[in-house]
Formats: structure tokens, sequence, C-alpha cells
């Protein structure tokens, strides 16, 4: 598990609050456990920026971020890019893309090839997006 309040660079903000999620559930210990558990969970949300709402979005959903990328490609957003220079406004992508109520209807337009016609109808990140795929700092290389 990785450090509370401490996710490493390959693993994103999401998984990190999943990992401590599943070790509350697991944690079986004393009172006096349960608070120090507790006070370290206040502290990496609040490290990481994250709303009460948002955890309880993660912890409830999951923290499945798998349609990301292909939006990204489709977008010729370089996801690389995007990790080197920005890796907190991908981990924001990514914990958004994590908590949306619209993932059936995105893997149905990835697997119809309908996405880039279709996501800004519901996607939760085209305000993002769409500045990044204008930005020449991170639009891949053809």
């Amino acid at each position: 598990m990785t450090a509370p309040g401490k996710p490493t660079k390959t693993a994103p903000v999401t998984e990190a609050v999943a990992d401590v999620v599943r070790e509350w559930e697991e944690i079986a210990g004393s009172p006096s456990e349960l608070e120090a558990f507790g006070r370290a969970m206040a502290n990496m949300v609040k490290d990481l920026g994250l709303s009460p709402a948002e955890v309880r979005a993660l912890a409830t959903k999951g923290t499945s971020a798998k349609e990301l990328p292909c939006l990204l490609e489709a977008l010729r957003i370089s996801i690389r890019a995007l990790a080197e220079k920005e890796p907190m406004l991908l981990n924001d992508l990514r914990r958004t893309c994590a908590v949306c109520d619209h993932k059936l209807e995105c893997d149905a337009d990835i697997a119809a090839g309908t996405l880039i016609p279709s996501y800004q109808r519901y996607c939760l990140n085209v305000d993002t997006l769409d500045a990044l795929s204008h930005d020449t700092n991170f639009v891949a290389e053809s």
C-alpha cells in the first residue's frame, strides 16, 4: 500500500485513496488505532485537496478511469507530456473520470468509434480536455 498522503508518481491519487479505504474496511483494531487511522485519512484527504464528497464517491464507485487514456488518444493529447508537465492535472482528470456516471455511454462510444463526436455531451472533463487539445505543449505528434 502507498503511504497515506504520499502517492507514488506511478500510482494515481484515486488508487491511493482506494487503498486507504480498503485498509479502513480491514481494520478491526482498538478505538485508539481507529482514531489514529481516521486522522491519517483526514490528513491525506486534505493534502490531496479532496472534498468529503469526492472521497465518498471514490470509495463507493471505485477508481476506474480506464476510459481516459482512450479519450486522450482520440483527442491526440499526449498522456506522457501531461504526466511530465502537469501531473496534478492528470490526476484531476483521472479522479473526475473515476467518479463519472456516464461510463457505460463512454464505453459504448469507445467501442463504436464515436467517442470524439459524442464525449462533449456527457464528459465531466470536457472543458479541460478541449483546452489541452489546443495547447501545443500537450498535442501528440503524428
